[in-house]
C-alpha cells in the first residue's frame, strides 16, 4: 500500500507459501522416472506400430530407410501419440505419407538431416501429424 501497510490478503497468501514444500525437495524436480522402449530397426523400410506410441524407433542401416506413417484406420494411434526417432547408420531417414496421413513440418521436410539426428513426430487429429526436430529435404 502507498502508505507502507502491508495487504492483509497479501500477508496470508505469503504465509500460506512460506508453508509449502520446496520444489527442489520434490521427486519430479531433481529426476525423470519415464523409461521407454527402444526399437531397433535395420531394414530400409518400416511401417510404425502401435507399439511405438510413446518409444523411440532407431534406424540403422548405410542404406536410405523410408519409415510410414499409417492411416488410422489401419494403426489407431491415440491423438497425443509421440513417437520420437534416430539415425544411426549413415542412410536418410524418410518419412513417408500412408493412404490420407498429412505430415506437416517447417518447409515440408519430411527426413531426418544426418546420422545421429533425431526427429519426433506428434498426432494432433484422426490422420494429421507434426514432424519436428533435425530435419532435412
Amino acid at each position: 500500500m502507498p502508505d507502507g501497510t502491508i495487504n492483509p490478503n497479501w500477508y496470508l497468501v505469503l504465509k500460506f507459501l512460506e508453508t509449502l514444500q520446496p520444489l527442489s525437495d520434490l521427486p519430479f524436480a531433481t529426476k525423470s522416472n519415464v523409461v521407454r522402449t527402444v526399437n531397433a530397426q535395420t531394414g530400409t523400410s518400416y511401417t510404425f506400430a502401435k507399439s511405438d506410441s510413446g518409444n523411440a524407433c532407431t534406424f540403422n542401416n548405410a542404406a536410405a530407410t523410408t519409415v510410414t506413417v499409417p492411416p488410422n484406420s489401419s494403426v489407431a494411434f491415440d491423438i497425443g501419440t509421440q513417437i520420437d526417432a534416430v539415425q544411426i547408420g549413415a542412410g536418410k531417414v524418410t518419412f513417408a505419407q500412408g493412404s490420407g496421413v498429412t505430415i506437416h513440418s517447417i518447409d515440408s521436410n519430411k527426413a531426418i538431416s544426418a546420422r545421429y539426428g533425431a526427429a519426433t513426430l506428434l498426432k494432433i487429429a484422426t490422420d494429421e501429424w507434426v514432424l519436428f526436430g533435425s530435419l532435412d529435404t
